[in-house]
């Protein structure tokens, strides 16, 4: 029993043997790492296997033990219990077809840059074929570093054999790249991009082989985003084609079409008389632009600011950041064109006036022209009022420019409103006591006043009596000589007519009247009175 066991495992042992034999492709697995020797290897037999580092497709140390590989056996040494395999010759025929089947099909292959030589660059190919890339396919300057890395490369010539040749090119995969992606792609189309540069104009973004410009205004619906903000240099993002020219080669995306476009629905949700809230982004000479939501802008213009056609500097009313509110006047999606009201928004000044102001009322006000009729006067953002010349003072005003300026502040009384024609009366004198009044009480005639001279006219001097504020006329024969405009006088009242609002006065009747007292004292005294001179 014991011979026959014997003999069996014998028997075992030559089918083993007989297994495996030099010519044949096995499955190794690494057992041990020599940077020097190689490595030793488990192929399944009863030997132990060892690959020399010339036999290697990679250097010894980049191996690890327990990594499986395969290997083809060279030689097997029975005295000594070792085979001997390459990793590096079933590793090359597998290479050499897969060039073969690449040439035929127009696959790229990868491979790494080894060096330069005269006229182009040495690639290996799978790590065991050298393959030559001619300078003009390189996509090189001559200057250039060589690149690190795997890169894609096209066969574009093959000869099998030991004295094969293989020429590869990075030119005409690129060239196919670009062929191929403008028959694939049109405009509307998302694709994926490698953004390369931010600049404050736009950013360039690479798709495969081809270059994209993505303009500044495609970025976002929202004007107010910031380029450096939505884009990284390096990152990849998704982005809309909108312009293909294939004779160019240009591309144009956009990152704003992968967005929903809020004019789109600009109609329906902002409908014209409807009351919106929104933010003060830009002030300009024109108007006010407000921001109602991201991308969409609309325009509140100078004449729909204030009721009134006042020029004034809009920076002083509005600031950036300010919420206002204002009524939509007009929507227009396709021109992407919405008009604001800020007036309307607050309302009328003339529908509710007469619960604000009654007749009689005194108000405070601000010119905002002067005509040689009158003023106007505003009373309010809107509402405004006229003040006749007769109604500026109790004296008579020939031109009221002389006595009023625009922008000047005044106190009126209200005389009459009139809201459905939007029109108000008003009074400057009635502000205050008629002096008339005060004037025919204190004076009678023989009083003596003191004026100052306002206007020379041919038939006599207008004068200004200091205490009653009034007027009165002196004739040029009741002056002793000529006087100049502001001299200060004492003059005599020789009539008063209140009804007409009148006085007349004389400095020459004064000045007798002075000369006939000092006469009297002179005299000793008389018995004539003042009548009795001035009957005289």
């Amino acid at each position: 029993m014991e011979k026959e066991n014997a003999s069996m495992k014998d028997f075992e042992k030559y089918l083993d043997l007989a297994g495996f034999g030099p010519g044949q492709v096995v499955e190794a697995t690494v057992t041990g790492v020599d940077p020097a020797e190689g490595l030793s290897v488990d192929f399944g037999g009863k030997q132990e296997g060892r690959i020399q580092p010339s036999e290697l497709v990679r250097e010894p140390s980049s191996y690890k033990v327990g990594e499986k590989i395969t290997a083809q056996i060279l030689k097997i040494n029975d005295e000594e219990g070792y085979a001997m395999l390459s990793e590096l010759r079933p590793h090359r025929r597998m290479a050499e077809r897969k060039v073969r089947e690449a040439k035929d099909s127009g696959t790229p292959v990868k491979g790494y840059f080894v060096q330069q030589v005269s006229g182009g660059y040495i690639v290996k190919l799978f790590n065991v074929l050298d393959a030559f890339l001619p300078g003009s396919e390189s996509l090189l300057r001559r200057d250039a570093e060589i690149p690190q890395g795997e890169h894609d490369f096209l066969i574009i010539d093959y000869t099998a054999g030991r004295r094969g040749r293989i020429v590869v090119s990075r030119k005409a995969l690129v060239e196919r790249q670009i062929q191929t992606f403008f028959e694939s792609h049109k405009v509307g189309d998302v694709v994926e991009a490698k953004v390369e540069r931010v600049r404050s104009s736009g950013a360039t973004l690479k798709i495969g082989p081809l270059t994209a410009t993505l303009p500044r205004e495609e970025v976002s619906h929202d004007p107010s985003v910031s380029i450096h903000d939505a884009l990284k240099e390096g990152e990849t993002i998704k982005v809309k084609i909108v312009k293909l020219d294939p004779a160019q080669r240009l591309i144009e995306v956009s990152l704003k079409a992968l967005e929903p476009d809020p004019w789109q629905t600009a109609a329906e949700k902002y409908r014209v008389g409807t009351i919106v809230r929104g933010v003060v982004k830009n002030i300009v000479p024109f108007g006010v632009f407000v921001n109602l939501e991201p991308g969409l802008d609309g325009l509140i213009h100078v004449s729909e600011i204030f009721w009134s056609s006042k020029k004034v500097d809009l920076k002083k009313f509005f600031k950036p950041g300010q919420m206002v509110e204002a009524e939509v006047v007009e929507v227009d999606p396709e021109k992407r064109r919405l008009a604001l009201s800020y007036k309307r928004a607050q309302g009328d000044p003339w529908e509710n006036v007469m619960e604000r102001y009654k007749e009689g009322d005194i108000v405070e006000g601000t010119i905002v022209k002067v005509l040689p009729t009158g003023l106007i006067v505003e009373i309010e953002d809107g509402v405004t009022g006229l003040v006749p010349k007769s109604e500026l003072s109790w004296n008579k005003v020939s031109d009221p420019g002389k006595l009023f300026r625009e922008r000047q502040s005044l106190k009126m009384k209200i005389l009459s409103i009139d809201s459905q024609n939007r029109r108000m009366r008003l009074s400057v004198k009635q502000t205050t006591p008629d002096p008339w009044e005060k004037a025919a009480e204190s004076l009678k005639e023989g009083s003596v006043a003191r004026a100052i001279v306002k206007a020379k006219l041919n038939s006599g001097y207008v004068l200004q009596l200091k205490d009653f504020s009034v007027e009165a006329f002196m004739p040029s024969s009741h002056a002793p000589e000529e006087m100049k405009e502001g001299a200060e006088i004492e003059v005599l009242v020789l009539r008063i007519i209140p009804e007409r609002r009148k006085i007349l006065v004389s400095q020459k009747k004064l000045e007798e009247m002075k000369d006939y007292e000092e006469y009297k004292k002179q005299m000793g005294g008389s018995q004539k009175t003042l009548g009795d001179f001035l009957k005289k």
